[in-house]
């Protein structure tokens, strides 16, 4: 990656127990100073579940978070997410998994819970993002409902690191 291409955060999804297994943090942190790159173009995608042991998860997210990187977590409303999970402030996103997503003009269920984590994270000072947006109808219903970031198939399928630099290097071209 070109070190000017500093407007271009790149996602890694790690559990917790991958956390607590290996030096995760040291290979990020090292990585990242070996390609001179800043640690706020990188961010943790944590999914939750359990760690069997939660000080030592604690611990690297506390290094990776007070390096800049910023911690989110994925596929939130489902496993073992809790709500004391969004007191912890190195928390800097949240992101509704896509079960809550899809469909939404058809669930008045989905579109409260939707709407109480938009609020939650608002008035947490919380990002929150939206997974598997695929329809029009779907990101509408999430735009009216207060969600200004979200990532799905209507959008863009997965693309490579290459791929994505050229894309932002083209809309970003076209801002101007």
């Amino acid at each position: 990656m070109k070190a000017d291409r500093r407007d271009v955060r790149v996602a890694m999804n790690v559990s917790p127990r991958e956390l607590e297994a290996g030096d995760i943090d040291d290979m990020i942190l090292n990585g990242l100073a070996a390609k001179d790159l800043p640690p706020t173009m990188f961010e943790i995608e944590i999914t939750e579940e359990s760690p069997v042991d939660p000080d030592r998860v604690d611990e690297k997210l506390g290094r990776l978070s007070h390096a800049g990187i910023s911690i989110a977590l994925d596929d939130f409303g489902t496993g073992f997410s809790t709500l004391a999970s969004l007191k912890d402030s190195r928390i800097r996103k949240v992101k509704i998994d896509q079960g809550f997503v899809r469909g939404l003009a058809r669930s008045r269920d989905d579109r409260l819970l939707v709407k109480t984590v938009i609020d939650l994270g608002r008035t947490l000072g919380i990002e929150v993002m939206a997974e598997g947006v695929e329809t029009e109808a779907d990101r509408q219903i999430l735009h009216k409902l207060g969600c200004r970031t979200a990532q799905g198939f209507l959008f863009s399928k997965a693309v490579t690191l290459t791929q994505a630099l050229e894309f932002s290097v083209k809309e970003h071209a076209k801002e101007l």
